[in-house]
């Protein structure tokens, strides 16, 4: 299919638009028809390249190249909005789908997916995410939920737990484990422990009533 100039009125060209380096028309700001768009794709199922598909149709090769890759990426040839901010098809609804089907068959690829979100009517052609989107979000879920379970699991050794956790590297040497309760009351035990053994004079009464009754202190019987 291929335009002709005089299907356009020149009014059209000389406000909106050009013939661009190959003889094609286009309009500044507007997508390409949607006609147009569906040949380029029926050419490129053929077999045919995207240079190819430029000289034929007298479109910009990176106009065809565009087209293409929206198309594999969403299977549709429909253009994107024209300004504005572009409406969230990543809904919880469709991130809580996608996390599912991943944890029922994780070795199921983002394009099977991206077509079970769409067989089971849970997006359409239009709203689908990409291929890459899927692949995006699965990625930072999985990566959130490992971090989180990390935090949980781990101390740091510069806190007061991970300072005082003599016992804890002495279970773990011994092939041992135990639950994060048992370590706080195990830390809780070390403190107390601590406290019991203070050297201030408040735990040794006799020596701080012999300090006072002999005015010399220690040094009084040289």
């Amino acid at each position: 299919m291929e335009l002709d100039l005089d299907l356009v009125p020149l009014a059209v060209l000389h406000r909106h638009g050009g013939v661009n380096q190959l003889g094609g028309v286009f309009i500044n700001g507007r997508p390409l028809p949607h006609e147009l768009r569906q040949r380029i794709v029926e050419l490129a199922r053929r077999g045919a390249r995207p240079c190819e598909i430029s000289r034929r149709l007298r479109v910009s090769h990176g106009c065809v190249s565009k087209i293409l890759h929206r198309y594999n990426e969403t299977g549709s040839v429909r253009p994107g909005l024209i300004g504005g901010s572009k409406p969230k098809v990543a809904t919880p609804t469709v991130v809580q789908k996608m996390l599912q089907l991943k944890r029922n068959s994780p070795t199921m690829f983002a394009w099977e997916i991206r077509d079970r979100l769409v067989l089971e009517g849970v997006c359409d052609d239009d709203n689908v995410p990409s291929v890459s989107s899927v692949n995006r979000i699965i990625r930072n879920k999985i990566r959130s939920t490992s971090c989180e379970v990390t935090e949980c699991s781990s101390e740091s050794r510069f806190s007061i737990s991970g300072i005082l956790g003599i016992r804890k590297y002495i279970k773990h040497k011994e092939g041992g484990d135990f639950s994060c309760c048992e370590r706080h009351d195990q830390q809780q035990s070390r403190c107390d422990t601590w406290e019991q053994f203070d050297p201030s004079p408040t735990f040794h009464p006799r020596l701080e009533a012999d300090y006072n009754s002999d005015p010399s202190g220690p040094s009084g019987h040289n």
